[in-house]
């Protein structure tokens, strides 16, 4: 020890603390992906999903796009299939404007054409239906018809990430496939052990296990 700690001299300071760097929250996940029935149940829908403007619901046919769409806007939201669709889209060339009751609308289903990708007018007014939409805050639901591409390329980079969510359904896989059969069967009134029929029916969907198991019942009420 040296002479100037032995008089008593201060010690020096202690260094400050590296601060934290405060990690900057980025916008909520916008893309969720899950069986119908997990988004028609009881379990809280993730934030971006609820309260974002404009929502796209994609999968295959048969998946419950329709379904889940209803769940996010209610009972009493304007549901536009392709062919009414169309035809507003040519209105809306004609009068180049959109009919009020789209413009205005709190909710708003639009089930898109599979040909988007090869009609670029088509394209473009529903691009310009969704932007005024969304800058309205009014709530858009759009359910792919076919294939993916045609909304991914399409229609989803018309509006910022920010403002919009993808839901992403699939067909139940393993135990999952079993317990959406069992449910059926009851359902349909007979017995649970009939859920074994359709465990590896191909293509495995809902409405071929309905179409199995409603077989089934029937033939046991002939006997």
């Amino acid at each position: 020890m040296d002479e100037s700690d032995q008089a008593g001299h201060p010690s020096a300071p202690p260094l400050p603390k590296p601060r934290k760097r405060k990690r900057r929250r980025g916008p909520d996940s916008a893309f969720v992906s899950g069986t119908s029935t997990e988004f028609l149940g009881r379990k809280p829908l993730p934030r971006a999903v609820r309260y974002r403007p404009l929502v796209f619901i994609l999968g295959p046919r048969g998946v419950g796009k329709s379904r889940v769409a209803q769940r996010l806007v209610g009972a009493g939201a304007l549901h536009l299939d392709e062919l009414t669709l169309l035809e507003l889209v040519a209105q809306q060339v004609l009068e180049r404007r959109w009919p009020m009751q789209l413009t205005t609308r709190p909710d708003l289903i639009i089930e898109t054409p599979y040909f988007l990708v090869r009609r670029p007018g088509v394209s473009a007014a529903l691009r310009s239906l969704l932007r005024e939409r969304v800058a309205a805050n009014l709530r858009t639901i759009v359910i792919e018809a076919v294939d993916h591409a045609s909304v991914q390329k399409v229609l989803m980079e018309s509006v910022p990430l920010e403002q919009r969510a993808t839901i992403v359904l699939r067909f139940p896989v393993g135990r999952g496939r079993q317990r959406f059969a069992a449910r059926v069967c009851d359902e349909l009134q007979i017995p649970r052990t009939h859920s074994r029929a359709v465990k590896d029916i191909k293509p495995w969907n809902y409405a071929n296990v309905y179409d199995v198991l409603r077989g089934i019942r029937d033939q046991l009420h002939e006997e």
